[in-house]
């Protein structure tokens, strides 16, 4: 079950290349409106959404891997949206930025025996979380917001 959620982490980085591939710049940041029901965020805010949650999720995953139990520290999603100029950042920097992070995590976590997956960080929001369990909740993550750029994509009229 392990290899398959580090196969899919592993994958991630075309796939989430690939559902925006072809895109403009206009249709990058295209907001839809709250009626359409496919989330408010454009597909460019989602791309650097995951580079942001991904580069936390290997420092976590890393700390998880190197630490006895280490203290994880939620943040606000949205509060980085509003604050960190997302629209003036570059997507495509952020798909390779993306790319590098899973990619720096996946030699470790192929290399892992089978127990370390059972090593667990504290989560000062939802407590101990094991790192098989943070392994595929990020596998999830990727697909939600895949899903999402799927919707909107279908629903674009730029």
């Amino acid at each position: 079950m392990i290899a398959d959620w580090i196969n899919q982490y592993d994958a991630g980085p075309r796939q989430l290349r690939d559902a925006v591939a072809g895109l403009s710049r206009e249709q990058l940041l295209w907001k839809p409106p709250a009626d359409l029901s496919v989330g408010l965020w454009s597909i460019h805010q989602i791309v650097i959404h995951m580079a942001d949650s991904d580069a936390i999720g290997v420092h976590r995953l890393k700390r998880v891997i190197a630490e006895d139990k280490p203290l994880l520290i939620g943040y606000d999603e949205s509060a980085f949206v509003r604050s960190l100029n997302y629209d003036d950042q570059s997507a495509d920097e952020a798909l390779t930025l993306f790319e590098l992070a899973r990619r720096s995590v996946v030699v470790t976590l192929r290399k892992l025996p089978p127990d370390a997956f059972a090593r667990i960080g504290i989560h000062n929001e939802v407590g101990a979380i094991r790192l098989d369990d943070f392994v595929h909740k990020y596998v999830k993550h990727l697909n939600h917001h895949l899903d999402f750029i799927r919707r909107k994509r279908a629903v674009m009229k730029v």
